[in-house]
């Protein structure tokens, strides 16, 4: 598995720039998803996925181990989903 560092090397080379400013590349790219994200926007890239947040409506769950029925409240959830040619 590839990490930030990793990842920053790859940019690096890829791009002909050094560490230092591929790994603004990468910050800038995460910060802006982030902001994104937080204002309950979503963000498709074509070709490689898509960031999306979806409105759940308030409901009822009942717990498994206890039977107790509690209401999950409206909220927003975040999900992220690979394009389906990113490895080809």
């Amino acid at each position: 598995m590839l990490n930030k560092k990793d990842l920053i090397e790859i940019i690096a080379d890829q791009q002909g720039v050094t560490k230092k400013e591929a790994g603004h590349i990468i910050d800038a790219f995460t910060s802006g998803v982030k902001k994104v994200m937080k204002d309950n926007q979503s963000v498709n890239l074509v070709g490689f996925g898509k960031f999306e947040s979806v409105y759940k409506e308030e409901r009822t769950q009942v717990l498994g181990f206890s039977g107790e029925t509690v209401t999950v409240p409206a909220h927003y959830a975040h999900k992220a989903k690979l394009s389906t040619n990113i490895a080809k």
